[in-house]
Parts: C-alpha cells; sequence; structure tokens
C-alpha cells in the first residue's frame, strides 16, 4: 500500500486541451504560404503571430509533459510548472469523492480526466488530466482512502431520513 504511483499526463493531451490553437496555426501557415492572396505586410503579421503561437504551444507542451501526480501512502501530490515549480499537496483522508469524464478529443486519444474532490480548502478539486482510458486510478485511490480514514479513525455520516 505505501507504494507510490507515479502518472504522468499522455502528450496527446496537449493536444486535446490545446486542439484550437493547432488548428489556427495550420490556418495560417496556409494563408501565410498561398502567393498572392496577402500583401507582405500583412505575411510578415501573421508570420510573427505564428510564431509567437508555436512559442505558447511548446511551453503547454513542455508544461503539460513535465506534470506529475503522486500518490503515496497518505497525500497526493500534484507537481506542476516549467520555470517555477508548484506542489499541491491533499491529504488522502480528505477525499470525499471521485469522476472520471473524457472530451471527445480525449476519446480519440484514449485519455481521460480524473476529478478528485476534497475538504481541502485550498484545492477542492483536483484534475488529473491525459490519464491513459486503461489506467485504473480510482480503485487504488479508494483503497488508499478508506485506510487512511480508518486509520486516523474518520467516519462519515450521512443525513438519512
Amino acid at each position: 500500500m505505501d507504494r507510490t504511483i507515479r502518472i504522468h499526463p499522455d502528450a496527446a493531451q496537449v493536444t486535446c486541451s490545446e486542439f484550437p490553437s493547432f488548428l489556427l496555426v495550420a490556418v495560417l501557415l496556409i494563408l501565410v504560404g498561398w502567393d498572392g492572396l496577402l500583401p507582405g505586410f500583412m505575411k510578415a503579421l501573421l508570420s510573427i503571430l505564428i510564431g509567437g503561437l508555436v512559442l505558447y504551444l511548446l511551453y503547454r507542451y513542455i508544461y503539460i509533459t513535465r506534470m506529475v501526480f503522486l500518490i503515496n501512502g497518505e497525500q497526493l501530490v500534484h507537481e506542476h510548472g516549467v520555470f517555477n515549480i508548484q506542489r499541491d499537496y491533499i491529504e488522502l483522508y480528505r477525499v470525499v469523492d471521485y469522476s472520471e469524464h473524457r472530451t471527445f478529443q480525449q476519446m480519440l486519444f484514449g485519455l481521460k480526466t480524473i476529478s478528485i474532490y476534497s475538504g481541502d480548502r485550498t484545492n477542492p478539486r483536483l484534475d488529473m488530466i491525459g490519464v491513459l482510458k486503461s489506467t485504473d486510478i480510482i480503485s487504488e485511490l479508494r483503497i488508499r482512502v478508506e485506510a487512511n480514514k480508518a486509520r486516523r479513525n474518520i467516519h462519515e455520516f450521512t443525513n438519512m431520513q
């Protein structure tokens, strides 16, 4: 149970998250490459815009592929950032619910997003993006959450009428 699980978003998540930007770059490249369609100054401006979009997409690729989710015996750690690394911690005994959802782009690439809801004030919801569809994280997380609640003698009572 104390084995640390390390999860990185799949690189295809970049395409899922930034699909409109990729589409815009493709359209702008076609416009710039089409001879006689645009005046020279317009091509130069669009080329600068394309360069900026490509740099943005490169940044997003690095950001998403460097992101890591660690699940150890007592905590869920979300580490993210490119120039500054930030770590967010959620105590497993505070986790109250989980859900999985898939966008259309994620369905095409075989990915999913796992949302974890907790009683943590600073981080009540954590989205684990770009997880492979075949990866069963929720059942392992559920086992660890229940074990932590039992170890700390925490019980959930619901209003039953």
